[in-house]
Parts: structure tokens; sequence; C-alpha cells
């Protein structure tokens, strides 16, 4: 059986090897922050000798949405899905709005010395005949603000130009980093792996 140490003073009653009331207070405090607010309601509460007393119900605030392996990969099909825009006639660099946000991908697209650029000045273009994800390899999608998937995908394309008729198929592993923006995700940034 355990015994207790009581002084007579009401605030100061002290378990044998334990803390004091005060000082579990200052404990509650300092390392938790919600114990400040919860022991200031219950003093107050006890100062307006309310009768009985339920603490109030907290609402924790939820993370930002994040975006899932689904979401992740249509983002990516929808970035495809406009290349022939991007990288030939008209090289409309502004079409890959909806699936680029603005970041290291949007900069090497819109720059004056991007792919965009050189392959409207050198009267090249890209025709694409099939684009797959072959699968996930890995993904970081809880990190709020640049979450990522790494993907393995499989090409098929064609280079065109003056005296050029160059078709390409590869698969290549790819990290996709995405960007919340204008309320939806996007694709901030791809590297090669």
């Amino acid at each position: 059986m355990q015994t207790f140490n009581v002084s007579k003073r009401a605030d100061r009653v002290k378990v044998a090897g334990g803390f004091s009331n005060q000082t579990a207070l200052i404990l509650i405090a300092v390392c938790y922050p919600l114990g400040l607010v919860i022991t200031a309601l219950v003093i107050s509460a006890g100062s307006q000798n309310q009768g009985s007393w339920s603490p109030p119900s907290l609402t924790i605030p939820s993370r930002q949405n994040l975006i899932t392996e689904q979401e992740a990969t249509a983002v990516i099909q929808e970035w495809w899905a406009v290349r022939p825009r991007v990288f030939a006639a008209p090289y409309d660099a502004s079409a890959a709005n909806e699936a680029v946000a603005s970041g290291p991908l949007w900069t090497d697209l819109t720059k004056t010395d991007g792919p965009v650029a050189w392959l409207r000045n050198n009267n090249q273009y890209y025709t694409y005949q099939g684009t797959t994800i072959q699968r996930v390899i890995s993904t970081d999608l809880q990190q709020v603000d640049r979450p990522s998937i790494v993907v393995s995908v499989r090409t098929e394309d064609t280079l065109h130009g003056p005296g050029i008729n160059k078709p390409s198929s590869s698969v290549g592993t790819y990290k996709y980093t995405f960007a919340r923006e204008s309320g939806r995700w996007k694709i901030w940034n791809y590297e090669t792996i």
C-alpha cells in the first residue's frame, strides 16, 4: 500500500518521492503547450466557483492536403499530354501551366536559351508516340512543401527537323517533385536518376 505525505498547506500536496502540485503544473506548462491553456481554464473555472467543469473540445488543425500517388501520376500524365504543344509548333510553353508550377522546370521551359527556344530556333520539334509509367519505385508524399515520387518511365518519341527524323525509345527513372500552386498540385521539377 502506498502512503501519502500531506503537508498542512493544500496547494503543496506531495506524493512520497513525487512532484508537488506546483512542480507538476510548471512541467505541464513548459513541456506541453496545451497544458498552459488547460491550467488557465481550470484556474479560471475554479475562481468562478462554477460547480462542475468540463474541458472545451479542442480541434487540432489538419495538415495541408497531401498529394496521393494517384494524383502524382495523373499530374505527370497531364505534363506528358501537353508536351506536343510545348516542344513542337507553336512551341507554347504556357500550355504546361496547368501541370507545371513556378519552379525550376518552368524556368527551364521559358528561358530564352532553354529547350523550347532551342527547338524553335533550330526548326526542330518532337512527336510523341507513347509515354508509360512502368512502375512507381518510391514515394515521399508526406512532405508538405515538396513531395516527390520516383517512377520508371518508358518513352517513345521522334525528333524532326531539316534532314532529321530520329526515333527514340527508352526506359528511364525520374524523380518528380511537386508544389501546390493555384489550389492544385503541379510538377515543380524533375530529374533523371
